[in-house]
Order: C-alpha cells, then structure tokens, then sequence
C-alpha cells in the first residue's frame, strides 16, 4: 500500500470517538496490519453450558458478519466522499475466536470473549 492510500483509508476508519452507531459490549475494529485493512467484529458472551455455546455460535456468527459488513459498507462510503473514487477490497483471510475470560468451579457461568476478523486486500 502506498502512502497516500494508508493516509484516506486511516482517516475513514479512524472513528474512536465518534461511533454511536454499535453498542459498548459488541463491537467492530478496523485497523491496517501488514498491508491488509482487517476488520474485527467483538463480543462478550455468558454462557451456563457448552449445548447453550453451540445453540448461540450461530447467531453470534451471523450477527458478527453483518456487522462487518455494514462496517465496510460505511468504509467505502466516507473513502469514495473524502477521495472521489471507490476502494476496492477483495477478501484474503477470516477467522474467529474464542477466549475464556473467567471460569468457576462454583459457578456454571463462564465469561468469554468472541472475536471475529476478516482481511481484504484493498487498492
């Protein structure tokens, strides 16, 4: 990625204090990292049992795409206002995550911290 690209794509993802459209326990992180925009979804999640984890996997996957969706939808839209020309992006990797925040002998509940990225190579 060139410089001037960096420059308009970090100005349009750069959003910290001015993103009131996602709530505080679920939301999406844009960054640039190794020559990629990578786009990550993240969520807390209170699970009592593993078949209750399996049951809400599905929702929570299905929420994190459309959210990063609508992230890049947004993205596109402030870089084709600020440039004058559209960015194009093609997807180069997907993952998730899942971590174990906290875990009780005396308790069924556990904490855990869902994450969700995706890669695109953009130009």
């Amino acid at each position: 990625m060139d410089y001037e690209l960096i420059t308009k794509l970090g100005n349009c993802i750069d959003n910290v204090y001015n993103n009131y459209a996602e709530s505080s326990d679920r939301r999406t992180v844009a960054k640039i990292q190794d020559n990629h925009l990578v786009l990550e979804y993240r969520t807390i999640l209170r699970v009592a049992k593993d078949l209750q984890l399996e049951g809400q996997m599905d929702l929570i996957k299905s929420e994190s795409k459309q959210m990063i969706e609508s992230r890049m939808r947004s993205i596109k839209q402030v870089f084709k206002e600020e440039s004058g020309r559209p960015l194009k992006t093609k997807k180069v990797m997907d993952y998730d995550n899942i971590e174990t925040l906290t875990v009780s002998p005396y308790s069924p509940i556990r904490t855990l911290k869902y994450t969700f990225s995706v890669g695109y190579e953009v130009s």
